[in-house]
This record gives structure tokens, C-alpha cells and sequence, in this order.
């Protein structure tokens, strides 16, 4: 992690924007090769079929996998993002993300993500991109 970056500021900063703070998202761990994240199931999150939407889960780790890279000290944008839904994620209190970084190079940082219930069931995974914008 960044020195003098706690948890605490990243989540005060990603609670600024207004779309990760009205999805609820907030990080829960983070260190040199990993993060965890997570965000309330909410009805209002939900598609038609009762299950949060894939929307709000690729959301989850584009934010959790972002922080991650962000935290090494450059700005960063996402370049590609891609998802396998599994199974529906459905009667849980939190929907959970957790990144690994893939591979950090010259100008682009690869993370793996997994996206489980309040039992640890794997419901999602998939791999992110980010673009570094600064140095």
C-alpha cells in the first residue's frame, strides 16, 4: 500500500464519487498484492429475477480491482474488464470482491478477481485492466 494511505482514506475517497457511494462499495483490506471489498444486497440493486445485478457486480470489481492498482501510487483508468457470472447472488447480507494482482508492467496493471456470498461461495470471477496515467 501507498505510505501514509490508510483503508480509511481510500474508502473517503472512493465515498466522494457518487455512484460507488450509492452502490454502498467500500474496502476492506488492502495490501501490496491484493484487495477486498465489499457491498451491501440490496432489493435495489436486483434485476427482475430477484438477483443483484451483473451491472452492480462488475462494478464491485472495477472499483475493488482500481483501488488495488490505484494504490501503487499512479492514476489509473480501466482499459478492459471481462466477468463470468456463475451463479446468482442471491440471499446474502454482503457481496464480497477480492483482487489479486496478475501482472504489474511498464504501462499496464492485469488483476484477477472473485466475487463470493457471506459463505464464501465463488459466485463471480473475471479479469480486469488498468491503464497507469501517471508515473
Amino acid at each position: 500500500m501507498s505510505e501514509g494511505k490508510t483503508i480509511d482514506k481510500y474508502n473517503e475517497v472512493l465515498g466522494s464519487g457518487g455512484f460507488i457511494k450509492l452502490l454502498g462499495i467500500e474496502i476492506l483490506e488492502l495490501s501490496e498484492t491484493g484487495a477486498k471489498g465489499r457491498m451491501p444486497f440490496d432489493a435495489k440493486y436486483c434485476n427482475p429475477g430477484g438477483s443483484m445485478h451483473g451491472g452492480c457486480l462488475y462494478s464491485l470489481a472495477d472499483t475493488v480491482a482500481g483501488t488495488l492498482a490505484y494504490s501503487k501510487g499512479f492514476d489509473v483508468t480501466t482499459v478492459d474488464g471481462s466477468m463470468h457470472f456463475l451463479e446468482p447472488a442471491v440471499n446474502t447480507e454482503y457481496i464480497y470482491c477480492t483482487a489479486n494482482i496478475k501482472r504489474r508492467g511498464k504501462h499496464l496493471v492485469t488483476c484477477d478477481v472473485e466475487i463470493t456470498n457471506d459463505s464464501g461461495d465463488l459466485l463471480d470471477c473475471g479479469i480486469y485492466t488498468f491503464f497507469k496515467l501517471s508515473d
